[in-house]
């Protein structure tokens, strides 16, 4: 009975298979239209948005921002004027303006940019209002794109550069030199952290220019007010407490960072949290964890001096741990928090401090 209708069936399965073959060209052509007509092709700033589908890319490439203000230009255009930190010109220009000639091209809109060394404004005009957003999507993306691949500036810090911490950090730093040697556990003095830089790190920051350091420094103000005050006026000084120590990777034979573990504290948990969580939510941060994992850095592979050899091999800790692992390494208050400028401390000195407030 079956072989009466395979010849009906193979009909219907070649149709099939045909109309989705041709569905999926027609999509795959859509795609690779999208791709080369992109702004980014050929230049490192792709890669970051290869990763989604499809359907959002495209999306994105066709949606309108109805959040910008676009204007009409000499009566028969429109405009749309936005600030963009000059640190992120040359990645919109491009190699000998590469970048920003196929842009134009692609988009059929006019942007200018302010010269090199200047700040300004960037001004994008168009025929029409949908060009205009589009452009400007695009000039999005790839200022994201490179803030990936741009350091941190600052971290919300807690000094811990107390003398009782300094004292017991310098006692633990010399027996462990004492007891470990280079040979054996590939530890020696480059790998200790600067006592007078002993920290708790909140978050990491990127700071491009001077409003971005106003917001911060506003954002911090505004979280002393509306976060720290009204938790330590109900629960009192706070406590920082030091004792025991840990490593950030599960073999202790192959370490990077060691830190000092701190005391639970759930208020202190609480600040912390909280303040990570509003400069998440103000743009000036990204959320990797829901809680902030309170350390105090003691040794790493990264503070070493010669550049190759923070790759050559990591240290074996498993000694320390054991030795060490209910070690006190002193207590203090919880002082104040600083917004604090990555590679500036020198000896004797914590590092520079965008702005600081008391607890």
């Amino acid at each position: 009975m079956l072989l009466r209708f395979e010849p009906v069936l193979r009909l219907f399965v070649h149709k099939y298979w045909s109309a989705a073959y041709r569905c999926r060209g027609r999509k795959h052509k859509q795609y690779k239209r999208f791709y080369e007509s992109s702004v980014w092709k050929n230049i490192n700033t792709s890669a970051p948005y290869m990763e989604d589908d499809n359907e959002s890319v495209v999306c994105s490439e066709e949606e309108s921002d109805t959040d910008i203000e676009i204007v009409p230009h000499n009566d028969t255009q429109f405009k749309h004027t936005f600030y963009v930190p000059k640190i992120f010109y040359s990645h919109i220009i491009g190699a000998k303006g590469s970048t920003l000639k196929k842009l134009e091209s692609e988009t059929r809109a006019t942007i200018e940019i302010p010269k090199k060394g200047k700040d300004g404004n960037i001004v994008i005009i168009a025929r029409d209002r949908k060009t205009v957003s589009s452009a400007k999507n695009r000039i999005d993306l790839l200022i994201e794109a490179s803030k990936k691949k741009i350091n941190f500036t600052h971290f919300l810090s807690i000094p811990l550069n107390k003398k009782n911490i300094i004292d017991k950090f310098n006692l633990f730093k010399t027996d462990v030199l004492k007891r470990y040697d280079k040979a054996t556990y590939n530890i020696d003095e480059t790998l200790f952290q600067t006592p007078c830089k002993l920290h708790l790190t909140i978050g990491v920051l990127k700071l491009f220019d001077d409003n971005d350091k106003e917001h911060a420094i506003n954002a911090l103000k505004k979280c002393k007010e509306d976060i720290i005050d009204p938790i330590i006026k109900k629960s009192g000084p706070i406590t920082i407490q030091l004792q025991g120590v840990a490593c950030m990777n599960d073999d202790p034979t192959e370490v990077r960072v060691l830190y000092a573990q701190i005391t639970p504290n759930e208020k202190l948990q609480e600040i912390v949290d909280k303040v990570s969580n509003y400069f998440d939510d103000i743009g000036l941060k990204k959320k990797e964890h829901e809680r902030v994992k309170l350390h105090a850095t003691l040794m790493n592979i990264f503070f070493r001096d010669d550049y190759y050899a923070k790759f050559k091999k990591n240290f074996d800790a498993s000694e320390i741990l054991k030795m060490y692992k209910d070690a006190s390494f002193g207590e203090t208050k919880l002082e104040q928090i600083d917004i604090s400028e990555r590679h500036t401390a020198v000896k004797d000195n914590y590092y520079k401090s965008l702005v600081s407030i008391v607890v």
